[in-house]
């Protein structure tokens, strides 16, 4: 009897504890399943000049100001898509912008776009409006036509009454932002004489060049782009390329030579009038003239 009674003493001592032992791993299952899901999910980093913030994809899907947004032609994907997205305005509502300051967009592929503030945080309302479309990862984007992989985690898309936005600043596969001085302040040599007339065209080739050409590629090692060789050294397209083939080549590339890994897009008239064209050749030309002379041999 005395065995029996020690026995239910030991008994009522552990009574309970499975259910509180149950209690403790649904709290830890479910702590672990949130962070887990957490380190999964995608991550964005915007920085400004004296703070940061990350954003990772599982949240701003669940955003109160995430809306379906209904693009007609998106210039990537070459037709209508709809997307899950957040205005741009509201990611930057805490970053402080200077007037004529620039965010540098960077891509998981090397891609690296200067997109000047105020188009993607506009002191006051315009026309065109930028967009974060938002992929979820359990109903993935479908691939980019002519390349593997989706448009995600996260692509910047715009919606505009007036003209289309350049296809240059709709930046896919953004892994951060950073707020920088405009590209003519971090990088001055790209710059022209302000004795150079106004109405000369390589001032509109130098906005151009910046615009369209600096997101895959460096001038004299000036810019981020990495995606393509460095347009001025060790020589400049124009040493190597006839000026008709040239010409030929930014139309479509392919049509004039290919490599394994290709990546430069064609420009169509569109994306590249032909007096733009002319204009970033006028100044790549005036460039490759008032630079030093290259030296020849090791």
């Amino acid at each position: 009897m005395r065995r029996v009674g020690r026995e239910n003493a030991v008994a009522r001592r552990y009574e309970g504890w499975p259910v509180k032992f149950l209690a403790v791993i649904l709290v830890f299952s479910s702590w672990a399943s949130a962070a887990f899901s957490q380190g999964q999910s995608a991550s964005l980093t915007i920085s400004g000049r004296h703070s940061s913030i990350t954003y990772f994809a599982h949240e701003l899907l669940a955003d109160p100001s995430v809306r379906e947004l209904s693009i007609p032609d998106d210039p990537v994907h070459r037709g209508p898509r709809v997307y899950r997205a957040v205005p741009m305005t509201h990611l930057l509502k805490d970053i402080t912008l200077e007037l004529d300051d620039y965010f540098q967009v960077r891509a998981t592929d090397n891609f690296s776009a200067s997109i000047p503030a105020a188009l993607l945080k506009p002191a006051t309302g315009t026309d065109t409006e930028a967009f974060l479309a938002i992929e979820n990862s359990a109903v993935p984007w479908p691939a980019i036509p002519g390349k593997q992989g989706s448009a995600g985690p996260f692509f910047i898309v715009w919606q505009s009454a007036m003209a289309p936005v350049g296809r240059t600043y709709w930046v896919y596969r953004v892994a951060a932002l950073t707020v920088t001085d405009s590209p003519h302040k971090r990088w001055p040599n790209l710059g022209v004489p302000d004795a150079l007339p106004a109405s000369d065209p390589v001032w509109r080739g130098r906005e151009r060049f910046v615009a369209l050409c600096m997101a895959c590629h460096r001038f004299n090692g000036d810019g981020e782009g990495d995606a393509g060789p460095d347009l001025a050294t060790p020589m400049s397209p124009l040493e190597y390329f006839q000026p008709a083939a040239f010409r030929q080549f930014l139309r479509n590339p392919s049509a004039v030579r290919s490599w394994p890994g290709q990546k430069m897009p064609a420009f169509d008239e569109a994306a590249l009038s032909n007096a733009d064209m002319d204009a970033i050749i006028a100044w790549l030309t005036y460039k490759r003239q008032s630079m030093p002379p290259r030296k020849e041999g090791p």
